[in-house]
This record gives structure tokens, sequence and C-alpha cells, in this order.
């Protein structure tokens, strides 16, 4: 089973039973719970969902809580569990957009808000109403923002045909009660109902609303007390009572939650169950759509199908909790996790928020045969990250001998590059394309694209529009489009990096220090809050050297790792048999140069790496060029190559607090083959 579908009451279950194919009973003598088990279609026709659906002996957060427990560890490859039933609607007659009728069915996009816990004051109780935990599972984020898209666009609603009795014979058996049942009322006075917005359902037909639900052991039958709730939390578009159990219980077995439910009351006084199948049975054929648009949630190959022992003794567990707690936060632990175990799928993003809740998490799996185990593989790469350091060496050996491998790496067939620099594997990233203008050079227009989420490279123009700009305007233009790239960013918890696509002629500009956004009084340096890095805005129109910059580009990827090192040797006189030699060895993937862009030796140097396809240039911004910046290139190039980025990023704060480290004038071109900005794309 990868999905588990809880319900509270005999006629959500049935609800959810009658759109759920293949249904067998289930019953394991550990578990007090009784299941059903069968199939939902999926997004793959050949794939279907495998779900467990379990009905609770009654409603509360806290039987939910343990119901949900015993599920996950009677079907331990569940990876998500949703909930389905009824819940109170919170009208709001003033705002149409937001009016919640019944019938209507409401999905959690945004989370759930546990208003159960109260603040005693000399005053009386008062709501705290916070954020349930939990995570929200991402793949049903997404599908259900894909069906609002096709609802919006086309006015297809998939869910509509299961309440069709004429094309589905269940719709029959919860029929929609009459709509003068339907009566909203503040104390004795009727409140008319407000037209739905466009474009609406058809009449009789449901309308989805798109929000946060409120949980609670609460059995909320006060007009009053809903209303305050409302007005606390404007995206609040329901009340139920067992959300928040089951969010917790998913958090503690690391597993994502999901919630739709349809509206059967009004959370007031003189609710009754007239609506209680019709809405049981809204929620589960929207369910059943939402499903038929999610990616088949297959079960991991090695996962673990059983109780197991512990991955390591206690003591040397203890160890390795020790030296985890020391891993920087800094260090990108999706990063390492697509370098250790890429053939495993990405889990939920709660995974992530420590470097121990990601082993334990890949504690739990089995190693293939022949192979390091995935928890030890990712304790090596962690260890990788952090070459330098003392814990980052105490991490490898760690590993390597919990793998039987004395003091040898985990996996040396492996490169320790960054995975993040790949293509396929884009971290979010905002994309700034800088061209001067052809008559005034004083000039310049800004072109962003951003890139939103972590996976293949498919930025999109903006934040906002290009924007034309006096030269020395361009800090102040990129501290708002950074803000706007933030706004963007604000539901993902990976990094972000910033790239500068730039003409030869502003490739030594000191992007790296160029303020960010005031952010609560205070703005800092992009460099060292991102990546920064410049891109070579004449090779990506160039298309005749693509090829030879994809090939050595993707050398970055052989295994083992080959690549080189070139150095500019400040020479004008020996810049042809320089070029020449740098173009003839495709081995060299990483050219420092001797002087920055601008000066006759480093714009030579520079033109000829562009034209040979080399993808990483180095260079000191100063001239000429003192002994540490010298000393502190052949530091960076003596690292990892993959890890460049952010090796960059290190030393610049670093240079911070320091006017006279060489980490302040460092600049990296770092063009990545594989991520290209067209001139489609820029003129759009």
């Amino acid at each position: 089973m990868t999905l588990g579908i809880m319900t509270a009451l005999p006629v959500e279950a049935a609800a959810v039973l009658s759109v759920v194919q293949d249904v067998t009973g289930f019953a394991d003598p550990h578990d007090q719970n009784a299941y059903q088990v069968g199939l939902l279609p999926s997004s793959d026709p050949d794939r279907p969902h495998t779900v467990a659906v379990l009905m609770m002996p009654r409603d509360g957060t806290r039987l939910a809580a343990t119901c949900c427990t015993n599920m996950l560890r009677t079907f331990p490859n569940i990876r998500t569990v949703l909930m389905a039933g009824i819940a109170g609607g919170v009208p709001r007659p003033a705002e149409p957009d937001r009016h919640v009728r019944l019938g209507d069915i409401v999905v959690a996009t945004e989370g759930l808000i546990d208003y159960g816990h109260v603040r005693e004051t000399d005053t009386g109780a008062v709501l705290r109403g916070r954020q349930s935990g939990g995570t929200l599972a991402n793949r049903l984020l997404r599908a259900a923002g894909q069906l609002r898209l096709t609802e919006e666009q086309t006015g297809r609603r998939p869910w509509e045909e299961w309440l069709d009795p004429d094309r589905h014979e269940q719709a029959g058996r919860y029929p929609r009660p009459p709509a003068d049942t339907d009566v909203l009322r503040t104390g004795d006075q009727v409140i008319p109902h407000p037209l739905p917005p466009e474009p609406a359902p058809a009449p009789g037909m449901p309308q989805i609303h798109y929000g946060a639900i409120g949980s609670a052991d609460v059995l909320m039958k006060s007009e009053r007390r809903r209303d305050e709730l409302a007005g606390q939390h404007p995206d609040l578009r329901a009340v139920e009572m067992e959300g928040s159990g089951i969010a917790a219980s998913t958090a503690a077995n690391e597993r994502s939650w999901f919630m739709v439910r349809g509206v059967a009351d009004y959370a007031a006084t003189g609710k009754n169950d007239r609506w209680h199948r019709y809405a049981s049975y809204t929620a589960a054929v929207y369910l059943r759509a939402l499903l038929a648009a999610t990616p088949p949630l297959a079960a991991p190959r090695a996962l673990v199908s059983g109780r197991a022992l512990p991955l390591v003794p206690e003591p040397e567990q203890q160890a390795l909790d020790a030296l985890l707690i020391d891993v920087p936060a800094d260090v990108d632990l999706r990063a390492v996790w697509h370098a250790a175990v890429p053939d495993l799928p990405e889990p939920d993003r709660e995974v992530f928020s420590t470097p121990g809740a990601v082993y334990h998490h890949l504690a739990r799996y089995n190693a293939r045969a022949g192979e390091p185990h995935p928890a030890f593989r990712f304790v090596d790469r962690l260890g990788r990250a952090m070459a330098n350091s003392p814990t980052g060496r105490e991490l490898r050996g760690w590993a390597a001998a919990r793998a039987g491998l004395g003091h040898q790496a985990v996996d040396e067939r492996d490169s320790p590059e960054d995975p993040a620099t790949r293509a396929g594997k884009a971290r979010p990233a905002l994309v700034l394309r800088i061209t001067v203008d052809g008559i005034d050079r004083t000039r310049c227009r800004i072109t962003p694209f951003l890139q939103t989420t972590r996976g293949p490279w498919r930025p999109v123009p903006g934040p906002g529009e290009p924007v034309d700009v006096p030269r020395a305007d361009l800090a102040a233009a990129t501290a708002v489009l950074v803000g706007k790239a933030e706004e963007a960013w604000q539901d993902t918890a990976d990094r972000a990096d910033i790239e500068f696509v730039l003409p030869t002629a502003l490739l030594n500009e000191a992007v790296q220090w160029y303020p960010g956004p005031e952010i609560l009084g205070e703005s800092k340096p992009i460099g060292i809050e991102y990546a920064v890095a410049v891109r070579s805005l004449e090779r990506m129109r160039e298309t005749r050297v693509h090829r030879a910059w994809g090939q050595r580009w993707r050398q970055l990827d052989r295994q083992p790792f080959t690549g080189r090192v070139f150095r500019g040797r400040g020479d004008p006189a020996d810049l042809d048999d320089w070029a020449t030699e740098l173009i003839s060895d495709d081995g060299y993937l990483v050219v420092v140069l001797s002087a920055p862009p601008g000066t006759e030796v480093g714009t030579g140097e520079l033109r000829a790496a562009l034209r040979a396809g080399v993808p990483i240039i180095l260079w000191d911004q100063r001239e000429p060029r003192p002994a540490d910046g010298t000393q502190g290139l052949e530091r960076l190039v003596a690292e990892p190559t993959g890890l460049l980025p952010e090796n960059t990023r290190r030393i610049r704060i670093e240079a911070a607090s320091d006017p006279a480290h060489f980490g302040r004038s460092v600049a990296l071109l770092w063009d990545d083959a594989d991520r290209p900005i067209t001139e489609r794309q820029a003129d759009s």
C-alpha cells in the first residue's frame, strides 16, 4: 500500500469505498484497526494507486493520531495519509470569492490550523490558533493545482461526472438535498447567499475551495467562535476534528498528509445530518479525481517491508548523531541526497530539515547486494561536502568503517561534485540577463528569469518585466528583482542561486557585492546570501561553439573524473600558442585567467576559453593581481570542481568582514551548458 485514506464516520468510509476498485478486507493480528484495501486510478493508466482505507471507531484528534500510527506500522510503504469526509464550512457571505456553501468541497492546500490550543488569561481563554505540524504531500498539491488550472481554463471538472446518477449508479445513493435546505443564519436572521464567482460550476454542482482547514477536539456549534476564528485566519474554509492528530502522526513517522472535505453544515447552532451523505460523497469523488491526476506513488524498491533491527549498535549511532549536529546549516542536504542515492525517490521537504532526519530516513532502507547501505553513502557524501573540516573527515571515516572498507571512500566510483549543478537537478535560481544599449552605452537592460523549484531547468520570464536603467543603477535594480524572487520562493526550503548573463564588457563588474533587498531593516551583499556566478552572453548567443561547450561541460559527470585546470600565462606574445594548447586538449574544464577581463591579456584569455568551450573560468578582479589573489585562486581550484560555487560563496562570506581578504575580488564564471537562456526566451 502506498496511500492511506482515513475516515471518521461510516457514511464517510462508505462514500470513499464506493469509488475504490477491487476492494477487499485486510486485518493484522498486531493492529486493532480493520482495513479495506483496493485501487484508485493514477495519472499512469497502467499503475494505479494502491490504497488502504481505515474507518476510525469514533472522531477526535487523539484517536486519529493513534489510528494513523497503527496504520503506518502495519503498512510501512505508505507515503501519504489522506483524510476524506465531512467538515463544517466557514461561510463569508460578504466575500463571494471565499463564501463556502453546503455540499461544497474544501481542499487543504494551505495546511491545517490547530485551534484547539488556548491560552488562559484573567479575562478568559484566548485562541492561539497555531499552524498544525506535518508536511503536505507535494505531489497532491501539484495535482490539485493542475485540476484548479484545468477548471479555470477549460471549465472541465472530472469529479462532476461521478455526481451524475445517469453516468454512475452510486451517485443516486448520495443525492444532493434540496436547495432550500441550505439555509445560513445569524441568530434568527436568514442571510442570503451571494452568487458564486465565475467560472461557476453548473447548478447543483459543488464549488471547490482551496485554503486552510481548522482542526481541534472541539465540535464547533458556535457562530461567534467560528467567525472569530475566520477573522484570525483569512484562508480558513472549514473546521473538523481529526486532521491535527493525523498531521502529528505523519510528521512523527516522516510521512506526508493531505485532506479533502465536503461541507455538511455551517459549524453553528442548529446543525443537523441532512447533508452528511452528499458531502461525504463529494469529498470522495474529488479525492478520486485528484489521485487520477497524481503520478503513482510507487513504493521504493529497497524500503524495509517489516520490522528491522537497528542499522548500527546504539553507541555507534550516538557517536554519529553527535557528528551530525555539527554539520553547518548551509550544507545543501538535497544536493548530498542526489549525489549519494540518486536512484531513490526524493522524500518530502520535512526530511531535509536536519542531517540526522535524512540519515534516519535512509536507515529504514535495505542495501542492494554488493553495495554500501544508502545511509552510509549519505554520510560519506556529507563528509565530502565538508572535505576540509574535521567533522567532514570524521563523517567519512565513520561511513567507511561501517561499510567495512577501512579508510577508503564508501564508493570511489562516484565524483564528489554537487549534483545541484547537473542537468535536471537545477536549484531555484534567479537569472539576470544584462545587455548594453546599442546607442547609449551608459544604459543597460535587465531581463529576469526565474527557476522557482528544484528540478528540470525550466526558467520562466520574471519576476516582473525587463527594466532599462543607467549602468550606475544596476545594483539597485538587482536588489528589487532579488526581493521579488524571494517572494516567489517563499514556499520552498531549497537554497537559491543568482546568475548574471553578461556581455564581455561587464564580466568584471563586481556583481557579487551588489546589495540585496532590505529585509527587516538590513541589506546584505547578494554574494553572501547566494551562490553568485556570471555567465557569458556572447557564448550563449554563438551556437557554433555550443557543441564544444556541451562536450566539456558533460565531462564533469564522467567517472572517474579527469578534468584539469589550465592557467593563463600573462604574456600577450604567448597568447596564440596558449589558446591552441587549450583548444586541442578537451580535458581542460577550468581556466584561471592571469588578468581580469577588460585588460589585453585577460580579455584575450577569456575569449580563447569561451571559444574552446571551457565552462568554468576564475579570475581575480584586481589588476595587477597581488600574491594573495594567486594563492587564493589556487586554493579554490585545489578543491573538487563541482563545489566551486559553494566554496566561492564561502570565501566571500569570510571576506565580508575583512576588506583585505582575496575573496572580495574573486569572480566565477560557471557556465552550465544544459541551462541556456535562449533569444526566444529573452524576447518573450
